[in-house]
């Protein structure tokens, strides 16, 4: 690699932004191709040059223009479906990049130059690198051989909105096996759409007054909003990054700063220049510009951290500098690879779309996913940054160092990240007993998007920008993680270790995919006996959507178990014929060793098998759901199970009670079986563990909203708070700071419950603390984990002035995890007119509701009984004033859409549904899966309806008498 100097002519000057003519290619979304001549452009500026005075003039030559580019929602997302991927006869190897962002009321742009050095793999006489929502200025496009003195002519060039694509057509071929040089001078544009080179802001609490940064997200494919780039997850080259800033803010990339340099041209700018990165993907580039405040500390192994944050948070770094370094000093350990980069930047940024960005060497966050304030915070926003922080940092590997080779095997990242998380926390947090939490946070929450016939296989071919950014869900990050935990019980947990390790050393700097996974994998299994190649059998889970229910039923003379499989729906819908290389763990009561998780034998893609299990009374398949998949057992060994259950270890009875529910809403087995164990279970429970009420209340949970508009509902909320009177009633408001992290989830979890009843004691209790709250905040501040409760069910049980009373709060307020907090009180209000004003505030620029956080709200309200059909309603009335206000990224309308379905069951509603989705078909772009996926589920509860709800109704009369439920 020959290095170039840096030219700071190769920026834009002044003069050529603004006298652009025709020398510019603009990419502007709504062009439709429209292009203006020298003659039009000469009278339009002499017009402009007659309005605008002198003064003016020379103030606007300081800076670049802002284009009036359309947003990217106004696009036709069916232009989209027919993308290009880039060609592949061209591969980069550096990149030389100068970037000056601007960050001015009027003008929110970046001026940047770039050079790329690639290599042709296939002689052409084209260049075709990604670039979108910028300027690029024609007569700055030069390409000549590395080296070589004399450019090559350029004949046109063009940009495609389609493929986000910028073609050079060339006049003569480039050769193959030589390198070369383009480079390109260029316009960007600082939005404030999250997305690529964006804009943030916050108020500064000292002054007053706003403060402005850049910052970027350049995930999955936003870099070529930034500057022209091969943006493609294949195309790794080295980057050399000089940053242009005032003087009175400081800059950050990927690498540690080399040099800082006056800007000759501006005063009181400067130029900072950055190390070369190693080889690396585009979308892991990041650069900031900003005047956040830096706290350093290392770790053991030298690496140095930094977090940057307001001047404001900086107290609640403590967390953040505390454990990332153990963590990834474990990483290094588990991995036995260094972390290849001299320093980690930690930051947290206001405005942010994620929750983070694994950007080598420099990590972005929401403030929340990484400041933790001890006064605000609740134990579930601990426990939210310390799995973000470890998520972060296996991307270090997972994603970085080793990257998949396309979008399609997005789970190769996210999925590992989410795996290897829950081994690093026990490491730093072992009193929290993460691992515990896997199957509700990980395995079930995958369960919810497979349940349907819209659901997608982990691994899926994505052809264009919104197909890669709808792969970012439940799927690839928490369906991948299960399948990655059964991988590793079928080969055993260190032969896997060692087949990971083998695959990061095999494809570091470089590109993997499942295929390459699975050869590391089955390099390391030669002393495992298999039933057919890893690869055979892996294949069957990630390149078919679902999961399968095995049906097991036992000839209790023979002992013979008679095993068959289909895919699990909710919907009565005929299943596929997909089949699944099932392996199946066991124990029962004459040989109860439920720890050992690994495959006694196999359901070998076939629809039936049979084998023998010895038992006297019960015997488990899948022993702690360490297989993606439920088990439907015959009536007597089922009974047998919720006599016993409370025998068996917490993962097992989260199992059960969570396996029997969804065979139950399914209509694959009858009510009196979940019912029963979960009796048994609240009841005999008397040390009310965390993992078990949680797994049971999620499940309750679909059964109150279904029935909570029903003539039966009283009794069924009668029945739950019967069988949970033990936990109901002795656990109370009185939290403190120094409980541990298990007595804290359960209390926030149970008083969330306990007030649920307006005439509860809960509820008297909560509008007490708020009354007291009222009158001193300050005094009378109520403990975190207990706010989210005290404050909505006042909300719910009082009017227009409790309303009034935590809005004022929320704007006055100035921690971020108490905004979060207040936010989902607001949607409590039992008054739809509040309600509505609620929803109203989403998309007015004039409130203190970040982007980021509209999801938030509009989930609060979809979430409210009497919220639910307003929150429907917004969404038809405002369809494209949503797609316009927030564009495509993040999934923020796919999050929306997501909450409808809670109290939906009526056919009514699921015509209502159809027919918005058939009316804006052509305008779904990547909400579509939402779309299916929520309507799916109203077809699944309307058919619920039918099927069960006579028989809850007759079991709540049958069980009367046996819990004090009135007739």
């Amino acid at each position: 690699m020959v290095a170039h100097n840096l030219d700071y002519s190769s920026v834009p000057t002044t003069a050529e932004l603004e006298s652009n003519g025709n020398k510019y290619t603009v990419n502007r979304r709504k062009s439709n191709g429209v292009t203006l001549s020298k003659l039009t452009l000469a009278l339009m500026a002499l017009a402009a040059a007659l309005l605008i005075a002198l003064a003016v003039g020379l103030t606007i030559l300081l800076y670049p223009h802002c284009t009036n580019a359309a947003p990217e929602a106004l696009l036709d997302t069916k232009s989209k479906e027919i993308a290009e991927r880039l060609p592949t006869n061209l591969s980069p190897t550096h990149y030389r990049l100068q970037l000056i962002p601007f960050l001015h009321e009027q003008n929110f742009t970046s001026s940047g130059a770039v050079t790329i050095t690639f290599k042709v793999n296939e002689e052409t006489d084209k260049i075709v690198i990604n670039a979108y929502d910028m300027q690029i200025l024609k007569d700055s496009v030069k390409v000549r051989e590395l080296n070589g003195t004399e450019s090559i002519s350029v004949k046109d060039q063009r940009f495609n909105n389609v493929s986000e694509s910028y073609t050079i057509d060339l006049s003569e071929n480039l050769l193959k096996d030589k390198e070369y040089d383009v480079e390109m001078k260029f316009i960007g544009q600082l939005r404030d759409n999250m997305q690529g080179f964006y804009r943030s802001q916050y108020l500064d609490s000292k002054t007053n007054t706003i403060k402005r940064m850049a910052s970027t997200q350049f995930s999955p494919t936003d870099a070529r909003r930034a500057f022209p780039c091969f943006d493609e997850p294949a195309f790794k080259a080295k980057f050399t990054i000089s940053i242009g800033r005032p003087s009175n803010m400081s800059s950050l990339s990927n690498m540690p700063k080399r040099t800082t340099d006056t800007m000759i041209e501006r005063e009181n700018w400067e130029w900072d220049h950055y190390a070369e990165t190693p080889t690396m993907s585009t979308f892991i580039v990041a650069f900031i510009v900003s005047d956040l405040q830096a706290y350093r500390y290392n770790n053991p192994s030298g690496t140095q951290f930094t977090v940057h944050t307001r001047l404001r948070t900086a107290d609640q770094i403590k967390l953040a500098i505390e454990l990332s370094p153990k963590i990834l000093d474990y990483y290094e350990n588990y991995f036995k690879i260094k972390f290849p980069l001299p320093k980690i930047d930690l930051v947290a940024v206001p405005d942010f779309g994620f929750n983070a960005m694994e950007n080598w060497g420099l990590i972005t966050f929401r403030e929340t996913a990484l400041l933790f304030d001890e006064n605000t915070a609740t134990v579930e926003d601990k426990k939210h940054i310390v799995g973000v922080l470890a998520h972060e940092l296996v991307h270090q590997w997972f994603g970085n160092l080793v990257t998949p080779a396309w979008w399609n095997d997005l789970w190769l990242k996210e999925g590992f990240a989410n795996y290897l998380r829950y081994l690093s926390i026990h490491q730093v947090q072992p009193s929290w007993k993460i691992g515990d939490e896997f199957l509700l946070d990980e395995t079930y929450q995958a369960f919810k998007f497979d349940y349907f016939k819209s659901s997608r296989p982990i691994t899926l071919n994505v052809v264009n920008v919104d197909n890669i950014r709808q792969m970012f869900d439940s799927i690839s990050y928490s369906k991948g993680a299960s399948v990655i935990r059964m991988v590793s019980k079928i080969i055993g947990e260190d032969n896997f270790k060692q087949g990971m390790i083998r695959y990061l050393n095999q494809y570091q700097f470089s590109n993997g995919n499942h295929d390459n996974l699975w050869d590391s994998l089955t390099a390391q299994t030669e002393n495992i006996k298999l039933e057919s190649s890893l690869k055979n059998i892996m294949d069957t889970w990630i390149l078919q959507a679902g999961f399968p229910v095995v049906t097991a039923v036992r000839n209790s003379t023979t002992g013979t178990v008679h095993l068959s499989q289909k895919r699990f729906l909710l919907s009565k819908e005929n299943a596929s014929d997909a089949l699944w290389w099932i392996p199946i763990s066991y124990a029962s009561d004459t040989n109860p060793q439920l720890d050992d998780t690994s495959p006694k034998f196999w359901l070998k893609n076939e629809p039936e098998a049979s084998v023998t299990i010895n038992a006297n009374h019960w015997w488990l398949l899948n022993l702690q759901q360490t297989g993606y998949y439920i088990v439907n057992y015959d009536e007597h060994n089922w009974r047998k199970l919720v006599e016993n259950v409370m025998i068996f270890p917490l993962e097992t009875r989260v199992q059960l009670i969570s396996d029997s529910m969804d065979l139950a809403r399914a209509n694959l087995l009858d009510y009196d079986i979940p019912l029963r164990m979960l009796t048994n279970l609240a009841i005999q429970d008397k040390d009310i563990s965390f993992i078990t009420h949680q797994a049971a209340l999620n499940k309750v949970s679909y059964l109150y909203s279904m029935l909570i508009n029903s003539p039966i509902h009283k009794k069924f909320q009668n029945f739950i708070f019967r069988i949970f009177d033990n936990a109901l009633t002795n656990v109370d408001f009185n939290d403190q700071p120094h409980d541990e992290y298990l007595v804290q989830r359960i209390r926030k979890l149970i008083v969330e419950w306990a007030c649920k009843k307006s005439e509860s004691m809960c509820t008297n209790n909560a509008q007490k603390l708020f009354r007291k709250w009222i009158e001193n905040p300050v005094q009378n501040k109520i403990r975190p984990n207990i706010q989210k409760v005290v404050l909505c069910t006042s909300v719910r049980e009082g009017g227009e002035l409790e309303w009034e009373l935590v809005y004022k709060h929320f704007m006055k307020t100035d921690s971020v995890f108490e905004k979060n907090i207040l936010l989902e009180a607001l949607g409590c209000s039992q008054k739809p007119w509040i309600l509505n004003r609620y929803l109203d505030l989403i998309m007015q620029n004039n409130t203190a509701i970040r982007k980021q956080d509209s999801p938030q709200v509009f989930k609060a309200v979809a979430n409210n009984p009497v919220g639910s059909s307003l929150a429907f309603s917004y969404i038809r009335s405002n369809w494209d004033q949503l797609n316009q206000h927030f564009g495509s990224a993040f999934s923020i309308i796919s999050k929306m859409v997501a909450e409808l379905p809670t109290y939906m069951n009526t056919e009514y509603q699921l015509i209502e549904l159809k027919n918005f989705k058939k009316n804006n078909q052509n305008h779904l772009g990547t909400s579509s899966q939402a779309w299916d996926r929520v309507i799916e589920t109203v077809q699944s509860n309307v058919e619920w309806m039918g099927h069960s709800y006579k028989s809850i109704e007759k079991w709540l009369s049958d069980q009367a008498h046996y819990y004090g439920l009135q007739k």
